[in-house]
């Protein structure tokens, strides 16, 4: 960063591009005055400016080759000499909107870290890359994938999703953890748009085919559909016809459990109960079933029922810290 001026990092001025940047050709003066700076110093370097657009380059995710990144906010035409680029002009969007947000991570170098106290690491600044990461487009992958399905339907959303994927899979952009379409998928089954939800579940299953949590919330989500348009009784059967096909660490009594409670918030308490007991007459000699129910009979009034199931598993297994901690606190400490 140039002495001259306040850090900005790689973030604020690769945002668009918002300064002139001609291209570097050797003979040109390093002294040379750029046209049209509004945020950086005028007589800033010929190297300090191709260094930090360099940077907003590697911080939005654009390609340096043969300046193609650089059109992102400068005008100008690969057919043409990039001598001929306009730099200087500001018709596009991306380079208006570059210059807020540069002097937005400037203020934040500034006047913000600076105050405060006991900073670990004194020289840490804001940059583009602490917000874009990498890819133009901030915002979170879910937002992105909800624009998405609004648009377009489920076929929108799983196109954006491969694309998004395929390009930007192991880097820092966007979160593609299993467990983030699932979420998405609840977002819409809590809108009673199961269908969508289970085939985003199912876009999940796709992409991670040997993970277990993908598996069990696609499920969980299948169950749901059933309980929505039929009935409990009737999700039960369709998870005992495929129970056969699950692995072990699908077939787990978290997979009821989880559904359970989505029902239990979603104010379906009959079918959230209903779903919890099965839980509990398959696993019988698991926790998390006992600890849910002993849940249910308290909140039901029952907590005779609640506590005594508690000192039940405790008989059989007298160093089971959670369930003591669950008893002392029904009892009321």
């Amino acid at each position: 960063m140039s002495r001259r001026y306040p850090a900005l990092g790689v973030a604020a001025v690769l945002l668009a591009g918002v300064f002139l940047f001609s291209p570097p050709v050797a003979a040109q003066d390093a002294t040379q005055i750029f046209e049209n700076l509004r945020v950086l110093p005028v007589d800033i370097s010929r190297p300090e400016l191709n260094a930090i657009m360099l940077g907003n380059l590697r911080g939005l995710g654009l390609r340096r080759l043969q300046g193609q990144g650089c059109l992102y906010c400068h005008v100008g035409n690969m057919e043409q000499p990039r001598e001929s680029w306009n730099y200087a002009s500001d018709d596009k969007l991306a380079k208006r909107k570059a210059r807020v947000m540069m002097a937005m991570v400037r203020d934040i170098n500034s006047q913000h870290l600076s105050q405060l106290e006991e900073r670990l690491d004194s020289n840490l600044e804001v940059t583009c890359y602490t917000c874009h990461a990498g890819r133009t487009d901030p915002r979170p992958l879910t937002t992105i994938l909800h624009e998405a399905y609004t648009a377009g339907g489920i076929d929108s959303l799983d196109l954006r999703y491969r694309a998004l994927r395929a390009r930007y899979f192991a880097a820092d952009a966007y979160d593609f953890r299993p467990t983030v379409l699932p979420g998405l998928a609840a977002f819409l089954a809590d809108r009673d748009a199961m269908d969508d939800a289970v085939a985003i579940a199912q876009i999940n299953v796709d992409v991670y085919p040997d993970n277990a949590v993908a598996k069990r919330r696609w499920v969980e989500f299948y169950l749901e559909r059933i309980i929505k348009a039929e009935n409990v009784t009737t999700a039960l059967s369709a998870f005992d016809r495929m129970t056969p096909d699950l692995s072990p660490s699908v077939l787990t009594p978290g997979l009821l459990d989880a559904l359970g409670w989505r029902l239990m918030r979603r104010d379906r308490e009959d079918d959230a109960v209903a779903i919890l007991e099965s839980n509990l007459e398959r696993f019988p000699d698991q926790y998390i079933p006992i600890e849910s129910m002993a849940f249910v009979r308290e909140s039901q009034g029952d907590l005779e029922a609640a506590t005594g199931m508690l000192e039940s598993w405790l008989e059989r297994n007298p160093d089971h810290e959670r369930a003591r901690r669950l008893l002392i606190n029904m009892r009321g400490g």
